[in-house]
């Protein structure tokens, strides 16, 4: 990547600090740029920042006008707008905004966000974080990108070979060794080196992000039961409980292999400081539950800090004012807490 240079990116920023804080619009057919204009007061009242919005002021103008909201600039906040969007017409966005349904224009526009949001954490990593509104991974699939999601899109911006995903809710912290892939590809997507590896992330993520001195992580089975009750065990014989080894051999103190029903069930996981899933739906099931709509998406293992609203774009109910800015404002405060390594308080 370059080095993020605002004038080398042809991004135009106005404020004269690097942005602590750079909050993407998402797609603005969806809730995004309502719940960030939403969440802005309550981050100035906490006195978080330098912040900068990225998206074209013509946008962002007309959401808070269509909302009855603030502009960014009435809270002080700077708008940093991607060079191809500095002209956007208004028309244009007013056939976008909030049209509740998926475009590829939209698309467009939630990829030029990230694009210069990842240009401009990159010029002083350890002094920045992205926060990412919602997007509709189809639309962006259909605007040319081709990683499943955006945890794998920051991990190519970033040249990480192990992007990963976790969510968290609460004091519950989950990520998942597979993200979006259907159910029937996940045994051969899991692999003994994959597994290992992941597990490092999220021990170093813990340790440096969250302030976690030794984390304890649990790791779960695959198969009903642990594995032991199965016909077919084959994962946890073959690939999980190596990787456990292998992690171990590698410092992280990581326990397992647990049956995902009883451990959440039972609370078990009161008892660690994270835990690996081997499936998306697996592990986030009890993280929403937990998190009562308040979620945080981080990605682990990027030298930025990356968090995100743990919901989607709510077509349905796009430009009505009632999406709700609590899970914005609770990624934007992880992120900051995040970047000085006190992610756990």
């Amino acid at each position: 990547m370059g080095d993020g240079n605002p004038q080398q990116s042809g991004a135009v920023y106005s404020g004269q600090e690097q942005p602590r804080l750079l909050i993407t619009m998402g797609d603005p057919a969806g809730v995004g740029p309502e719940v960030v204009l939403k969440a802005l007061p309550v981050l100035v009242e906490e006195g978080l920042g330098p912040i900068g919005v990225v998206g074209p002021p013509v946008l962002w103008e007309l959401a808070a006008a269509m909302l009855g909201l603030p502009r960014p600039q009435d809270h002080q906040i700077h708008i940093v707008v991607p060079e191809s969007l500095q002209g956007m017409d208004n028309g244009l966005a007013r056939d976008i905004l909030f049209c509740g349904e998926r475009t590829t224009t939209g698309a467009s526009v939630a990829l030029e966000c990230l694009e210069t949001a990842a240009e401009f954490a990159s010029a002083n990593p350890q002094k920045t974080a992205v926060i990412t509104a919602p997007v509709n991974k189809r639309a962006l699939h259909d605007a040319g990108v081709t990683t499943p999601g955006l945890t794998e899109w920051f991990g190519e911006r970033f040249d990480s070979q192990t992007p990963l995903m976790l969510l968290v809710g609460g004091r519950l912290r989950v990520a998942v060794a597979t993200t979006h892939i259907p159910l029937r590809e996940v045994p051969s997507a899991l692999t003994v080196e994959g597994i290992a590896g992941r597990l490092s992330v999220l021990h170093e993520g813990l340790r440096a992000q969250f302030g976690v001195d030794g984390p304890r992580i649990a790791l779960l089975a695959l198969n009903p039961h642990g594995g032991t009750g199965a016909e077919e065990d084959r994962e946890e014989r073959e690939v999980l409980e190596p990787a456990m080894l292998e992690a171990r051999s590698g410092s992280v103190n990581v326990d397992g292999l647990f049956s995902a029903d009883a451990f959440f069930g039972r609370r078990r996981w009161e008892l660690y400081d994270a835990v690996m899933a081997p499936y998306h739906d697996q592990g986030l099931t009890a993280v929403k539950i937990e998190a009562g709509g308040m979620g945080v998406n981080v990605t682990l293992g990027l030298p930025v800090v990356r968090t995100s609203p743990d919901h989607g774009t709510a077509f349905d109910i796009a430009g009505k004012g009632v999406a709700g800015e609590g899970a914005t404002v609770a990624a934007v405060r992880l992120a900051d807490a995040l970047l000085d390594g006190r992610g756990a308080r």
